[in-house]
């Protein structure tokens, strides 16, 4: 899955203002073109107001999904991308003893994909 929406802040506008971002997408976006660069949520509405020309209605729906997606990341438990040594022993032991192991980890390429089935060791 290509990342444009990364590399440039109209593209992320665009995308956001049609509603074409997952909440992951949205809150990366965010980071990188405005709170890294000591900018907030006023400054998306001023872009999207007045140096693009989707109109108040993209704007209003592309600030709510904003908001919601921000607010859901604040509300959500903490994750650790990384699993521990014990967890990781164990499905070592799980896979040397001939147990089937499906091993959870998120990857949008894969994930969101109907057709493609995360095998199991």
């Amino acid at each position: 899955m290509a990342r444009e929406w990364m590399e440039d802040k109209e593209t992320w506008l665009f995308d956001l203002a049609h509603d074409d971002l997952d909440e992951d997408a949205t809150v990366k976006g965010f980071i990188k073109h405005y709170a890294l660069q000591g900018k907030g949520i006023e400054d998306v509405q001023q872009n999207l107001h007045f140096h693009t020309h989707y109109g108040d209605f993209y704007m209003e729906a592309a600030m709510s999904r904003l908001r919601r997606a921000l607010e859901k990341q604040v509300d959500a438990p903490p994750r650790s991308e990384m699993r521990t040594l014990d967890e990781v022993g164990m499905i070592v032991e799980a896979v040397r003893a001939g147990y089937q192991v499906q091993v959870d980890y998120y990857d949008p390429e894969i994930d969101d994909d109907p057709c493609v089935y995360r095998a199991a060791w």
